[in-house]
């Protein structure tokens, strides 16, 4: 029988699939600047760039808003802010985080600036398109479902890391529910809800019980197959191997493959159990309205010419996406430090 899908992914599947048509429409309306930068994904203005405006603001402000720390570090190093009163001179410890205090001041840079007027434009776009394809009635029932559930949370899955099994960590914030936001902001703050959740009590974090026990199981997997098995980029899933064999939850075995140790198969039964737990029939009603309609997704998934996505050493994955999206895509989000790209990249 197959695999049930839990809400998680439902959750999961429609989040990076907005997240990634943003991201191209983004990149495609940017285009004589943003490529002259290294390319961020919508978590780096969610959780972080959109607080950030010119009259200067603390790092503590900032996550305290986004209720999420984002890599300020990065932001700085591919030319979105500038960290500290530092004047024309770098700072010591420039692109990374050392000196950053919470006291520190962020301003965006003259790209940064242009970059939080154009979020807001592309992310409205974006919706009016998934009206368009999906039916304003079945986003309205989205909403309206969204709506009955969410909590204060940040409006992406903030960052992971490998060192704690890459589990998701909120920060307290002062910032309520805003029921005019994104489509796309309050999926994300209520799969971040459900992530917390679900990572209290359980043995792995959703992003290696979804993405990487869940598609190695009882099998021997080649470590060469993972990427397209998980939709993950392979720089996360290199990250993503390490955690587990640190952890004794797989081990390697002939021929560059990979399986799970008995503690790894427990684990992945743990995930199992638990991923099944959340119950809401109406967010998984209008939630499946959107997933299974497979050709309104990969519309959205098509990149635009010279997008990231659309060249080598991405293509292979895009025409996955493109072939079968909920196939393809990845059963949660693996945001990381090198951008916050929903699938790892």
């Amino acid at each position: 029988m197959p695999e049930p899908v839990p809400l998680t992914t439902l959750l999961s599947w429609a989040w990076i699939a907005h997240t990634m048509e943003v991201d191209n429409a983004f990149e495609a309306a940017g285009t004589e600047w943003v490529r002259r930068l290294f390319r961020i994904s919508l978590p780096m203005w969610t959780n972080g760039l959109r607080f950030i405006d010119e009259e200067g603001v603390t790092v503590d402000e900032v996550r305290a808003r986004a209720r999420a720390r984002c890599n300020v570090g990065g932001l700085e190093r591919w030319g979105w802010i500038s960290v500290g009163d530092t004047g024309e001179r770098r700072r010591d410890g420039y692109g990374t985080q050392r000196g950053v205090i919470g006291e520190t001041i962020l301003r965006p840079t003259r790209s940064g600036s242009s970059a939080r007027r154009l979020w807001p434009r592309v992310l409205s776009a974006v919706e009016e398109r998934w009206r368009s394809r999906f039916g304003g009635e079945a986003i309205d029932d989205l909403r309206d479902a969204l709506l009955a559930v969410v909590k204060p949370m940040p409006w992406s899955p903030p960052e992971v890391h490998p060192p704690d099994g890459f589990r998701t960590h909120t920060v307290d914030g002062n910032e309520g529910v805003n029921a005019e936001c994104p489509l796309v902001a309050l999926l994300g703050q209520v799969l971040t809800a459900s992530t917390l959740c679900y990572e209290q009590r359980a043995e792995v974090s959703l992003p290696l019980g979804a993405n990487l026990l869940r598609v190695i199981g009882s099998d021997v997997v080649r470590i060469r197959d993972l990427p397209a098995r998980a939709g993950l980029a392979k720089e996360g899933i290199a990250m993503a191997l390490t955690s587990l064999l640190r952890s004794g939850l797989a081990t390697s075995a002939a021929e560059r493959a990979i399986c799970l140790t008995p503690d790894g198969v427990n684990a992945l039964d743990d995930y199992r159990h638990r991923a099944q737990s959340p119950k809401d029939d109406r967010l998984r009603v209008a939630l499946g309205a959107i997933v299974v309609q497979r050709d309104a997704l990969s519309a959205g998934l098509v990149p635009p010419a010279g997008c990231w996505r659309g060249e080598k050493p991405y293509l292979t994955q895009t025409r996955r996406l493109l072939a079968d999206p909920t196939g393809a895509l990845p059963w949660h989000p693996m945001v990381l430090h090198r951008g916050a790209w929903p699938d790892a990249s």
